[in-house]
């Protein structure tokens, strides 16, 4: 799709190396970070589900790279989204709190990628979506919340 990330363009392998994180999970924690960043740590590790969720999902892709490359699933990784500037430099935007987001989500993804299926709470739910449900949008009408997730809002289908 026309405007969303490449996932072999630099600076992704660089960010990798520098972080000593895996490219998959650097995806991974950068997805977090991008869609969560200004939110608090239970929408962050709510975010992060969603994710281990779609890549336990085969339909979705088979690494946390594709899941969260897919096009039009995750919108910071749209050029056009004021977010996708930031992924290009997590962390560093020169102020401490962005740097201690930026390790709260990587910290957040292994805790996510390592637990156990039983520790999941939100199981089977891929998708999410923030702001008010949008009538024209027949997927967003039944949602559901999460205590302490104050700004996104979970589906469940089928």
């Amino acid at each position: 799709m026309e405007g969303y990330c490449s996932s072999y363009r630099a600076p992704y392998p660089k960010i990798a190396l520098e972080e000593k994180i895996s490219l998959d999970h650097l995806y991974f924690a950068l997805a977090v970070y991008g869609e969560a960043r200004s939110q608090n740590t239970a929408s962050k590790r709510a975010i992060a589900w969603i994710i281990r969720n779609r890549l336990a999902k085969k339909k979705w892709r088979d690494s946390y790279q594709k899941v969260t490359l897919r096009p039009s699933q995750f919108k910071c990784w749209s050029k056009k989204n004021p977010n996708y500037a930031v992924l290009q430099h997590p962390g560093r935007d020169g102020s401490l709190s962005d740097k201690t987001t930026w390790e709260e989500c990587k910290k957040i993804i292994e805790e996510v990628h390592n637990a156990p299926e039983k520790d999941n709470p939100i199981p089977g739910i891929c998708n999410y979506f923030s702001g008010k449900a949008d009538p024209n949008v027949s997927w967003e009408k039944d949602f559901f919340d999460l205590p302490d997730v104050p700004n996104f809002h979970f589906v469940k289908f089928g």
